[in-house]
């Protein structure tokens, strides 16, 4: 039996690792926040670049809001053509003017149209059937208040076939006929997924003696004889005529 040396295990030693070190903060930099006044300037430059809303109630009754078409910039680059110009040259005959038309429907005009802005009418035979010389019409009623000296009138008419026509009939503030316009066909404009399809015109209006816009559609199918429509809603929507 032999005597062996018995060695002490050695513990191990432990290591020193490096206590990472905090990250300097960076400083506080007044340069890199904006002044009272460049913050309203920020917010009134981004207010100014976006396009008002249209408020209106589409073929269903729903009421939408949608960015307000850009019908004068969109046409800055080409010839604007328009469906109709009531303009003083244009207006009607004098004995026209002057004869009886349209003093019974003042209880009618219920849709204000104020600039800048829209209105609809449904246009249905229960209230206020137009009278004209083939008998009468279902027809929609339009104030136009404070119109300025040059403004685009767009109508859209929804819930009606492709071959139809706009009858537009413009009044001074005693209901006197001023301009006429007739079998005025406009565009037809498709279906899209947010929206029906609808009949537009688009009229160029530079009298602001006019009060009133008396509207209705006719049907362009020549073997009924182009009757008048009815069970549809109208839009109108008023813009700013640019130079």
């Amino acid at each position: 039996m032999h005597n062996t040396l018995i060695t002490p295990q050695k513990t191990p030693q432990p290591t020193l690792q490096e206590t990472p070190q905090p990250t300097a903060k960076p400083g506080f930099d007044k340069s890199e926040f904006p002044s009272e006044e460049a913050y309203q300037q920020n917010q009134k430059d981004q207010l100014e670049a976006q396009k008002p809303f249209f408020t209106w109630t589409d073929a269903q009754g729903i009421v939408r809001s949608e960015v307000k078409p850009d019908v004068v910039v969109d046409f800055v680059a080409e010839e604007i053509v328009y469906d109709a110009v009531f303009a003083p040259p244009f207006r009607l005959p004098s004995y026209v003017m002057e004869g009886q038309c349209c003093e019974n429907y003042a209880d009618a005009f219920s849709a204000v149209a104020k600039f800048n802005g829209s209105a609809s009418y449904l246009v249905d035979e229960t209230l206020f059937p137009f009278q004209t010389q083939s008998g009468n019409v279902a027809a929609a009623y339009f104030v136009l208040p404070e119109l300025s000296a040059k403004e685009i009138i767009l109508l859209k008419a929804y819930k009606l076939p492709e071959q139809s026509s706009f009858e537009v009939i413009a009044l001074d503030k005693a209901f006197q006929p001023l301009y006429l316009g007739s079998e005025l066909d406009g565009l037809f404009i498709e279906q899209t997924w947010k929206d029906l399809a609808y009949k537009q015109l688009m009229l160029e209006i530079s009298d602001t003696e006019i009060a009133y816009l008396v509207v209705f559609m006719r049907s362009n199918v020549t073997s009924s004889g182009m009757p008048a429509l009815t069970d549809y809603r109208l839009s109108v929507m008023r813009d700013q005529l640019l130079d």
